[in-house]
């Protein structure tokens, strides 16, 4: 099996820096128990972190029953994100698309304190929160034609590829995460709608997941690091030329363009 892990991370890894996607790595696992994906996912972990890469946070996906719906994909599940996925406000995406780029409208949690327990209350994440930002994550699966089960996506580090995050720092005391709508829209048509509590129930919630989670695979949350708590509404497939603007109320707004 550690064979098998290492084969297919390398062509996960292999197909992220040459540009190109590949066929499934499912048949190359065991593809009916995730906890080998995240094995790949650990591998290619190592393997980044070995060339340089800085890991600067995490992401929780397929929080939201409608995106679960849209991928095929019937539970949440979590990626990494480095340093150099990340943008600012307003960027232009240049990075070449390995398939169907698809936008997400997120809220990032950045922390102030680890994340240590065995069990977290929500009162914990509270207490670890320092700000909130609006947040696109872009999506690219590293598989043709985005033909994956679960197994290929979480190996597949959850499709992270690139996140976008709002530059004006909002703290929980200053707004009503509970009630926070989401509004996306490519252009001047509005293209996705959601709401933060379609996040497992609410995002403190899907951070309180992900707690538990990161702990029991030895990798605690982090100060410093931040968490983009899932898609607020369906993922929309983005072509060379569109523009995308958010507005989560209460947490502000975020732009992004695709480059022609």
């Amino acid at each position: 099996m550690e064979n098998s892990i290492r084969t297919a991370g390398d062509l996960l890894r292999q197909a992220y820096e040459s540009g190109v996607a590949r066929e499934p790595i499912r048949s190359l696992v065991d593809d009916e128990n995730l906890a080998t994906a995240y094995q790949v996912q650990d591998y290619n972990d190592k393997q980044w972190q070995a060339q340089g890469r800085r890991r600067v946070g995490r992401k929780l996906a397929l929080t939201n029953k409608a995106v679960q719906q849209q991928f095929g994909i019937s539970q949440a599940c979590h990626g990494t994100l480095y340093a150099d996925m990340v943008l600012t406000d307003g960027a232009e995406i240049t990075q070449r698309a390995l398939s169907d780029q698809r936008v997400e409208t997120e809220i990032a949690v950045v922390l102030k304190k680890d994340l240590t327990h065995s069990q977290h209350t929500v009162l914990d994440i509270i207490d670890a929160c320092d700000y909130l930002l609006a947040a696109f994550e872009i999506v690219d699966s590293r598989m043709i034609d985005w033909n994956v089960n679960a197994c290929d996506f979480v190996a597949d580090n959850t499709s992270a590829s690139l996140v976008v995050l709002g530059t004006k720092p909002v703290y929980l005391n200053a707004c009503d995460i509970t009630r926070c709508v989401m509004t996306t829209k490519r252009g001047d048509e509005v293209v996705s709608e959601g709401l933060a509590t379609n996040c497992l129930g609410h995002p403190l919630h899907a951070m309180v997941w992900l707690a538990d989670e990161m702990v029991r695979a030895g990798k605690p949350l982090r100060a410093g690091e931040f968490v983009i708590t899932g898609a607020m509404g369906p993922a929309i497939s983005a072509k060379p030329g569109d523009v995308f603007t958010a507005e989560l109320s209460g947490i502000g707004a975020i732009s992004a363009r695709f480059a022609r």
